[in-house]
């Protein structure tokens, strides 16, 4: 056992330096008498605007009344925070002052302990054995040294204890202009000035906007862009800020920043930056308004081939999901208007393309899941958030409307669901627009009777009803309106077919009758006299609903076949561009044999083009119906002109209904069990024998064959 002097433990000073928490407090301080002087020579003479009269002297009194109060608070706060700092630099120089006489101690110690080894005789012989003697001195090194060190940690943890009472107390006295006490918030300091004291805030504000759009007008990189946006934010919320910045920038600028947006060059700070700028910029109402150029700017080019406009419809959804996550609400409802146009308007230039007609199924590909969301929908959240002014506005637009009943929703078409309820919440005329540009696109399509050209998604339809039919009790002479043909027996508008669609959903059906019978009800009965007979066109359109609802019953079942018979040609079209083709690759006879084969196989297996309809079994409203529904609206003292009302409204059914016609469901093609035999022992009209091509004829004109045959 050996008795070696251990090395002594560092006693390392703590951070901080004394010199320069007194050059704070000194300026802190400082700072808190100058704002205390100011203070008073404002509440003095000083602070006076002598010969001002009127506004004038209103708006002079209230600056100085202002910057008194800012001041005096400034100053008390300056006050604290001195007398706090001022408390953590005694304390740094109590510690520092402690750890000087540790290390004297543990100096003297180990002085003293080489000085008692050197003492023992063999001085070698007592180290390298541990003789008791070694050993006692070493020990009693060790036991200083562990007091040394629990003390040097303990006043390292309360130095950093009073440190962090300190660092809270700052952030407190922050406060005072607007501060958390956490770095970076200089742009909230500004911000809070600015509002306090809008005589210096307004030019400033002004200044720093047009300087950040001169630095992001200089090209920086994405990363540089994002540090001059971070550091932005917070001002980017003011009305002088945001202005000047959208002056600065203009509509080029802009658009460069929704294109990196789009292609994730830029990130979270940038969409808040622009977010806010969006929906607090203040247009100048005059011929030359570069605010008003940004905000009502074209950037996505609907025809456009390239995938720019794509990226840049993306951005457009980076800042909405940015201004929907910070609360402040965005970009403003009349700028989300013009940006969901632009959107829609290039989603219907490229329906049907291959590569979908949605931006975020054109950037990232077909039946991928997508980084970024789907930017019409944050169009359709915004808008439903906002004034109901803003969501009439964009769905009064039939166009619009049939885009987004035919698209694809990533939420179940809620988002949309919830724009046409805050859409038919707004009054007037706009709200009557947008109620009755819904019913039309909901109709599009279904003039001649065949579902065929109707280009509505039927589970969007479904989660949209409900809302719609709010809109429509709310505005029930757009209604009115459509089932005015069971009066003077007009064409049907295709408001009105939308309207027997919306009649399928039966709670909103219920909500539509129940606002068309308060209507009738309270409208005038006229007094006639004897042998007169009474106009009770109100009884008519009752009719004419009833016989709307019954279009919307036999229209569901039209719909239903056509979805099937889709079904079935799909299936077909797939077996015969695969198994039929192989069947009948054979020459001669093998061929022959094997298209008879296929196709007694393809009617065992149901590829042959045929289903199986399960039949209409909707609701079926007649004239009885139509007249119960009448007298319904009838009022109780208006019971002299039941029998009027009664053939009012069963005449208002038989024109609606002559005027709807009946949709036209497809029929499944029939079949015969001689049908594959013929078909396969011959290739075409032409090769056929006199008496197999008669045959075939009568079986065509006889629907047993479709023409041309599969």
């Amino acid at each position: 056992m050996t008795a070696t002097l251990p090395e002594p433990i560092p006693l390392d000073p703590p951070p901080g330096d004394p010199a320069t928490l007194e050059h704070l407090v000194e300026r802190v301080a400082g700072t808190s008498f100058l704002l205390a002087v100011l203070q008073a020579d404002l509440q003095g003479p000083a602070g006076t605007a002598p010969g001002w009269h009127g506004d004038d002297a209103a708006a002079a009194a209230a600056q100085v009344g202002a910057v008194i109060g800012l001041a005096g608070e400034v100053s008390s706060v300056l006050c604290t925070a001195a007398g706090r700092l001022s408390l953590h630099r005694d304390r740094l120089l109590d510690v520092r002052d402690r750890l000087r006489v540790l290390r004297a101690e543990q100096d003297e110690d180990c002085a003293a302990a080489w000085s008692r080894l050197a003492a023992l005789p063999d001085l070698t012989t007592a180290v390298r054995g541990g003789t008791p003697a070694a050993v006692a001195v070493v020990e009693e090194f060790r036991a200083a040294e562990a007091r040394r060190r629990r003390e040097h940690a303990a006043l390292l943890a309360d130095l950093t204890d009073d440190a962090v009472a300190t660092r809270r107390v700052l952030a407190e006295c922050s406060a005072v202009v607007g501060g958390t006490g956490r770095p970076g918030d200089t742009g909230r300091a500004v911000a809070h000035l600015a509002l306090a004291l809008p005589g210096w805030g307004e030019a400033e504000l002004t200044a720093r906007g047009a300087e950040l759009a001169a630095a992001f007008g200089r090209l920086p990189t994405p990363e540089e862009r994002e540090s001059l946006a971070r550091e932005a934010i917070a001002l980017a919320g003011l009305p002088a800020f945001a202005t000047a910045l959208l002056a600065g920038m203009g509509a080029d600028d802009v658009e460069t920043m929704l294109f990196l947006l789009g292609e994730g060059d830029l990130g979270e700070s940038s969409a808040s930056l622009l977010a806010s700028a969006l929906g607090a910029a203040v247009r100048s109402g005059s011929a030359a308004d570069p605010v008003g150029d940004v905000l009502d700017a074209g950037y996505v080019d609907p025809d456009d081939l390239g995938s720019a406009p794509d990226a840049i419809a993306l951005g457009m959804g980076a800042v909405l999901a940015a201004g929907l996550r910070s609360g402040t609400g965005g970009p403003a409802p009349a700028t989300v208007v013009v940006w969901g146009r632009q959107l829609l308007a290039r989603e219907r230039a490229f329906a049907g393309d291959f590569r979908g007609h949605r931006a975020v199924d054109r950037a990232y590909g077909p039946g991928i899941s997508p980084d970024a969301a789907d930017p019409v929908q944050l169009v359709a959240e915004h808008l439903a958030r906002a004034d109901t002014a803003a969501a009439a506005d964009l769905l009064s637009d039939t166009a619009v409307w049939e885009r987004l009943f035919a698209r694809p929703w990533d939420d179940g078409a809620a988002a949309f669901g919830a724009l046409v309820e805050r859409a038919g919440a707004e009054p007037g005329e706009a709200g009557d627009g947008a109620v009755r540009a819904g019913l039309s696109a909901l109709g599009a399509g279904l003039d001649d009777g065949d579902p065929d050209d109707w280009s509505v998604d039927r589970d969007t339809a479904a989660v949209v009803a409900p809302a719609l039919a709010q809109g429509v009790a709310a505005h029930v002479r757009v209604a009115v309106d459509a089932l005015w043909v069971g009066v003077d027996g007009d064409p049907a508008p295709d408001a009105l077919r939308g309207l027997g669609y919306l009649t399928v959903d039966r709670d909103a059906a219920a909500t539509v009758e129940r606002a068309l019978t308060g209507w009738a009800g309270a409208q005038p009965v006229p007094q006639t006299g004897p042998g007169e007979v009474p106009d009770l066109p109100a009884f008519a359109v009752i009719g004419s609903y009833v016989a709307v609802a019954e279009y919307g019953q036999r229209l569901a079942h039209a719909l239903d076949e056509s979805e099937l018979q889709a079904d079935a040609q799909l299936t077909a079209r797939r077996w015969d561009w695969t198994v039929g083709l192989l069947a009948g690759a054979g020459p001669g006879v093998i061929g022959m044999g094997g298209s008879v084969v296929e196709g007694y196989a393809a009617m065992a297996l149901g590829t042959d083009g045929t289903w199986d309809s399960p039949g209409d079994h909707g609701l079926v409203f007649d004239r009885g119906d139509a007249v119960a529904s009448g007298l319904t609206a009838l009022p109780p003292e208006a019971a002299g002109v039941l029998g009027y009302a009664a053939a009012h409204a069963a005449s208002g059914f038989d024109r609606a209904a002559g005027v709807l016609g009946e949709p036209e469901a497809p029929r499944s093609p029939e079949t015969h069990w001689w049908g594959p035999l013929v078909e396969g022992i011959t290739p075409g009209w032409g090769d056929l024998p006199p008496f197999l091509r008669r045959l075939r004829k009568e079986m065509v004109d006889e629907g047993v064959l479709p023409s041309p045959v599969r």
